[in-house]
């Protein structure tokens, strides 16, 4: 699961992925991770390398391993959108993922601002 680390980045991230058309039937989550969550920083705990944004290769297989290895229920990653921000991968396989992750449906029919278009 791909999440962006504030609405804001969400609407960016979900811009530049929908090649100028706006996706229907939306909706605004807002994800809430419980106290204790394990979380990861692709950057501080993983050593992302500093060229990660020109090397796609790189960053799958290191995503994959991460996934494949369960070692934690969240990883932090820079977003490349804007690369001071992160959005935060979820492994819906880690243990912590049924009792650690709630979805709140904030606005069921959300609309990006056609001005983005």
């Amino acid at each position: 699961m791909y999440a962006a680390g504030s609405r804001a980045l969400a609407q960016l991230e979900k811009r530049v992925h929908c090649n100028g058309i706006e996706p229907p039937n939306m909706a605004l989550l807002r994800l809430e991770l419980a106290d204790g969550a394990m979380l990861l920083s692709a950057a501080d705990d993983l050593g992302l390398r500093d060229d990660w944004r020109d090397d796609e290769t790189y960053t799958q297989q290191l995503g994959n391993a991460w996934l494949l290895a369960r070692s934690s229920l969240g990883l932090w990653v820079p977003s490349y959108v804007e690369k001071r921000e992160r959005n935060l991968l979820l492994n819906p396989d880690h243990p912590q993922y049924a009792t650690h992750v709630a979805v709140v449906v904030e606005d069921p029919d959300f609309h990006l601002d056609p001005r983005m278009f």
